[in-house]
């Protein structure tokens, strides 16, 4: 029921954010549909253990709705994937929806919205990776695997909220000790922001965020320990801008939340932060930020360390990707907090009218140190994810396309240790959208 008040409370204020159908507004809405289908063999598709091989069949469907009508903006997304194998492994599916609204208040203020829900077990390799070039964008950094709220006015303010809207291909977002157990995470979360431009070269930004992250059948111990902990956090974060020169801009930003786990215990995560960007040319950005990242922990005690994330980002007519590094701490099912560091690449090419390529790969490392399993503490370690795709889409008609990738990932942790080689290949229909 909590979790069915928080996004009906979302979807309230969205409603609140967006008043659409002003006078004289003219609304347009651009709604599409990719759904693939195909097949997939993998060599250890839950990176678990059992290290067995499998076929499967897998279904992609990936609903959008836009609504448009010059002052306001809104995306509803959706995406469900099924993969039903052969042999071993059964069935599995991963779904998800998420809500992206912005509007201009006034020429100097602005206020975003956005809310997402995705339930999918944690490292599997379910999902069609397909290359768009024309829907690749410049992510705003520090929100990992979702889509950012954009404001009109002056600079955004760089987010460390999880913000998951599609489908997260690696299934991590910070739960990489998780992997190998077939967990699934059912993760809610909203975040409001607001902008307003104090002068022609300057910007202020405040937002407030929650989330709650449920693990059903949580997986138990030998010893009937819960081996996952719920949690929710929330909190609020603050950050100015200002413009440096044509091409630049520089501000800080802070943001402050607090984790509370269904065991008892509670977290509060500090990250003050210098920030800067720059535009390189017509085609290539920066965007960095420094600072510390600080937790307060009722099991740890106290601890400090750098918080950073970086991005270099292409934007062409043929080919865009990003560059990213970060360096962030953040809430794990494991029951505390983990410094979750992370190199991804992320580009796609065209190299055809009728040929797509994308790359995509990314390292992860983390260290949970010592959680509490309820009656008794753990030793989590670290845990090391690596993960990488090739995929490639040539167009067969107007809507039609044929799919295909390989990919290659590597876990090294307390619970799960292992390599997994897969391919996919199938067909890709596209309705509606932008022409």
């Amino acid at each position: 029921m909590r979790r069915l008040s928080l996004a009906t409370a979302s979807l309230t204020a969205m409603a609140v954010v967006v008043p659409w159908g002003g006078a004289g507004a003219q609304i347009t809405t651009v709604p599409s549909l990719t759904a693939t289908v195909g097949g997939s063999y993998s060599t250890n598709p839950f990176l678990g253990e059992e290290k067995r091989g499998a076929g499967s069949t897998q279904v992609d469907i990936r609903p959008s709705l836009e609504l448009i009508d010059g002052v306001n903006q809104a995306t509803i997304t959706g995406n469900y994937n099924r993969s039903d194998y052969f042999s071993r492994y059964g069935s599995n599916d991963g779904y998800g929806v998420g809500v992206n609204a912005g509007t201009q208040l006034n020429p100097r203020a602005s206020l975003g919205l956005s809310a997402s829900y995705d339930s999918s077990i944690l490292g599997n390799n379910g999902g069609f990776n397909i290359p768009n070039v024309s829907t690749v964008t410049t992510p705003t950094t520090g929100v990992t695997g979702g889509t950012t709220v954009t404001t009109p006015v002056a600079t955004a303010p760089i987010l460390t909220t999880p913000a998951v809207i599609g489908p997260d291909l690696t299934g991590v977002n910070g739960d990489v000790g998780l992997i190998g157990l077939r967990q699934r995470r059912n993760q809610l979360s909203a975040q409001l922001n607001g902008s307003y431009a104090l002068s022609t070269r300057s910007s202020a930004n405040l937002g407030i965020f929650g989330s709650r992250t449920t693990y059903p059948g949580g997986n138990v111990l030998p010893g009937g320990d819960a081996f996952v902990s719920n949690n929710k956090s929330y909190g609020a974060n603050f950050g100015y801008s200002r413009t440096l020169s044509e091409i630049s801009s520089g501000g800080f930003q802070i943001a402050a939340s607090k984790v509370d786990y269904s065991r008892g215990l509670s977290s509060q995560i500090y990250t003050p932060r210098l920030t800067y960007s720059r535009t390189l040319s017509e085609i290539w950005s920066i965007t960095a930020a420094i600072g510390a990242g600080i937790v307060k922990d009722s099991l740890n005690g106290t601890s400090t360390s750098v918080s950073l994330e970086g991005s270099v980002c292409r934007q062409g007519e043929r080919g865009s990707g990003c560059l990213s590094v970060s360096r962030v701490p953040g809430a794990t099912g494991l029951g505390g907090v983990t410094v979750q560091n992370q190199v991804s690449l992320t580009y796609s090419q065209r190299l055809s009218e009728v040929l797509n390529i994308g790359v995509n790969g990314s390292y992860n490392h983390t260290n949970n140190g010592i959680v509490s399993t309820g009656t008794s503490l753990l030793n989590a370690g670290s845990q090391d994810l690596f993960s990488s795709d090739v995929s490639l889409s040539r167009a067969l008609g107007r809507r039609l396309s044929a799919v295909g990738s390989v990919g290659y990932r590597y876990v090294n942790g307390v619970y799960a240790s292992g390599s997994d080689l897969s391919a996919r290949l199938g067909l890709s229909v596209a309705i509606g959208g932008r022409e």
